[in-house]
């Protein structure tokens, strides 16, 4: 009796340690998985970055390395656009994370002027462009700090909300009180940064307005639009009620959008509802649709 207790014991703690051998083998390949990615996005390997995202769609994409970077983190520091492209595609992606000093990867893009890589960061409506680290640096403060004018025109151009600029303080060194994005510009001798700064706090308008001209942004914008406007009139040919009856929602909502856009985009509108093939060119639905010509719109009035 003793001696089969002895083996009944034996046998499960024989068990449990092939359990445990198992399941350390098992987060063991995780890891190296996801440290594979921290080091292709490291190195700028876009396509090791892509095999392992589509090899391994269980991957932890926020693990984070040393310092508490993860993939995005160094992707951006080291200026891997292309790496920042692939892994913002990643529906597990937390686009804001902070490393163990407060810096998200917009803020690695900002500080090291890594133009491409803010770029496509502006691109994404998540990613959030007032998250200061611990001391209060901004991206803007970051850019403005070094002088990173090209960084400064793109969060301009990019139509988001920079905060105050005059009033919101960042310290600068760990015993010295804090400063705004102007003032360490001027602490700094950016003269070049201070100008900027300082005509878009004049003129915000306009100075958003031809940053966007000046990179590209309003094309870019343009496009969408289009695109936008030739789904939503394809798809709303498939209502035909809402054709003649101007008092469904789907109608009032359409035409309520295209009275805002320029005329130009009005007369292709009403081109395109008459000559349409009645196909959509975007896989969205409507309602998608809808929200992102409104935020697309609501964007160019500020």
């Amino acid at each position: 009796m003793i001696s089969f207790v002895f083996c009944l014991l034996t046998f499960e703690q024989d068990i449990f340690s092939l359990l445990s051998f198992l399941s350390f083998e098992v987060l063991f390949v995780m890891i190296t998985v996801e440290r594979a990615l921290f080091n292709a996005a490291r190195n700028g390997d876009v396509e090791e970055v892509m095999s392992l995202l589509r090899d391994h769609p269980e991957i932890n994409v926020n693990l984070e390395c040393g310092n508490r970077y993860t993939a995005l983190h160094i992707a951006s520091l080291r200026g891997c656009h292309g790496a920042v492209k692939l892994l913002l595609s990643h529906p597990g992606i937390n686009v804001n994370m902070k490393d163990k000093y407060g810096s998200t990867p917009l803020s690695f893009g900002c500080l090291r002027a890594h133009v491409s890589v803010v770029e496509v960061l502006l691109k994404d409506p998540r990613v959030d462009i007032r998250l200061g680290d611990y001391m209060g640096h901004t991206p803007l403060w970051q850019a403005s700090c070094r002088g990173h004018c090209k960084v400064i025109e793109w969060l301009v151009a990019s139509g988001r909300d920079l905060g105050d600029i005059k009033n919101k303080k960042g310290k600068f060194g760990w015993n010295e009180k804090g400063y705004t994005a102007l003032e360490i510009a001027r602490k700094e001798n950016e003269t070049e940064a201070v100008t900027l700064l300082e005509r878009f706090i004049d003129n915000p308008t306009q100075t958003r307005h031809e940053f966007r001209v000046k990179h590209g942004v309003l094309d870019a914008l343009a496009a969408e639009v289009f695109a936008l406007t030739v789904f939503l009139c394809d798809d709303l040919l498939r209502l035909k009620p809402a054709l003649t009856d101007t008092t469904t929602a789907s109608a009032t909502q359409f035409f309520t959008i295209a009275s805002k856009l320029p005329m130009e985009l009005q007369m292709m509108l009403c081109h395109r509802v008459v000559g349409s093939r009645k196909q959509n060119i975007l896989h969205k639905n409507s309602e998608a649709a809808f929200k992102s010509l409104a935020w697309i719109l609501s964007s160019e009035s500020h």
